[in-house]
């Protein structure tokens, strides 16, 4: 297991970046994961996409996010939205209301073809649930209304005591946890808002926090779906779930 600081960038934005950085340039089927922050003065620019999955989740401010030349959609803290694309596609994200929005986004490879571009949200997420004395939110995966077609599940940890929450990862995949505030542990080893923890190899993990600790986790399988497999947790979206074609 390996701790990396976020490296900021602050050429438009503020974002600070797990993936890639100078302590590492990448780790499949992670492409990018981080935080950005940004204003009405410093935009983060529209920006393209292609043969990947984008998991874009608001944790401050009130954002307009918009896809290619679509209209744009209101997003509110807590609510999430999941972009799959084979073909070229831009979106962006800009402040609607107030003075920033922050927001923490994760990127990765995707073997699969889908023969349309997929937009998936979730604006009113399912009240957290307590799991090993932890709140827990499911965003993407098992207990989550959106699912990927790269094999993600992600999910949101708030402690709100002195406890240990205990995750199974699995041989087969790989893990990454971000701390978006507070401090903790990840398997013994300190972890702190703006780092993240990478997992490989291990059937699951102990994260210890203390109050005010909020945590992403999210896995992906090492071996990606393949291109000629059936898609059925796609298939099975409502309608309404499924971007235009």
């Amino acid at each position: 297991m390996r701790i990396i600081a976020g490296e900021v960038q602050s050429a438009t934005a503020t974002t600070r970046l797990i993936i890639p950085s100078a302590g590492l340039l990448a780790w499949e089927p992670f492409e990018r994961v981080g935080e950005t922050v940004t204003n009405r003065t410093r935009h983060f620019p529209p920006h393209a996409h292609e043969r990947q999955e984008v998991l874009t989740y608001v944790s401050e401010g009130l954002a307009a996010y918009r896809v290619g030349d679509g209209p744009a959609e209101t997003v509110a803290p807590g609510s999430a939205l999941l972009l799959s694309t084979t073909s070229r596609i831009t979106h962006s994200i800009s402040p609607v209301q107030g003075p920033s929005v922050r927001w923490f986004a994760l990127v990765l490879s995707l073997v699969r073809v889908l023969p349309e571009m997929r937009l998936q949200s979730s604006h009113r997420p399912e009240a957290p649930t307590y799991e090993d004395t932890a709140l827990v939110r499911h965003l993407v995966g098992s207990g989550a209304d959106m699912k990927s077609a790269a094999g993600l599940e992600c999910r949101e940890i708030e402690f709100v005591q002195n406890s240990t929450s205990f995750l199974r990862v699995g041989h087969d995949r790989k893990a990454i946890a971000y701390a978006l505030s507070g401090a903790g542990t990840v398997g013994g080893f300190g972890l702190e808002a703006g780092e993240g923890a990478l997992i490989e190899g291990a059937s699951g993990i102990a994260i210890g926090g203390t109050p005010g600790l909020r945590v992403i986790v999210a896995t992906a399988p090492l071996v990606p779906p393949d291109r000629g497999g059936s898609d059925r947790s796609l298939a099975d979206e409502p309608p309404s779930a499924r971007g235009p074609s």
